[in-house]
């Protein structure tokens, strides 16, 4: 839909992660309890290589007024994975669930301004051309890579028309939900 990012066959606008982004924010450093606390945490080993999300390993945290306004993330936010092995670096995920979560401090939140939409950032974050660059731009700091959020806002992304993002965001939704529908038939 979009073409290669690497080519940019459409020739879309391009810019920086920053010029599509409200801000972003690293996550908390509070102690996450395996059963206790008020929010569940998102930790890296919960967003998988290609992007989607894995519950099945949670871990909770309180959060106080002031960290609950910097510290959750909530549907149509990104997070950016920004330490981690090598390989592992910079797995991008849209959260797409109502309610909302805590995220750890190995993870950047970025917000998307109006000229972009998560699923999008999340889908070409994930694009092989641009993990190929993440694995060259991480930094190896005590055995682990990392990409700081001011690096991450340096990404370059080709920018299409919002409303194009949006048919995207849309198809991408009812595919998750025939997936979804095929799973519970089985």
């Amino acid at each position: 839909m979009f073409g290669d990012p690497a080519l940019n066959p459409k020739g879309w606008e391009k810019g920086k992660i920053a010029d599509i982004v409200i801000k972003t924010q690293y996550g908390t450093g509070s102690k996450a309890d395996e059963k206790n606390g008020e929010f569940k945490v998102l930790r890296m080993n919960n967003i998988t290589y290609n992007g989607q999300w894995d519950f099945s390993s949670m871990k909770y945290v309180d959060l106080d007024e002031k960290e609950q306004e910097k510290y959750l993330v909530y549907k149509g936010e990104v997070l950016f994975n920004r330490t981690n092995s090598k390989e592992l670096v910079g797995k991008t995920a849209v959260y797409k669930e109502e309610e909302p979560m805590a995220y750890a401090g190995y993870l950047v939140k970025a917000i998307p301004n109006e000229r972009a939409n998560g699923e999008f950032i999340s889908t070409y974050m994930n694009s092989k051309y641009i993990k190929s660059r993440l694995l060259n731009m991480a930094k190896n700091i005590v055995g682990m890579a990392n990409i700081n959020a001011e690096e991450f806002k340096k990404i370059d992304v080709y920018i299409p028309p919002i409303e194009l993002q949006n048919q995207f965001a849309d198809f991408v939704k009812q595919v998750d939900k025939l997936k979804f529908e095929m799973q519970n038939s089985l």
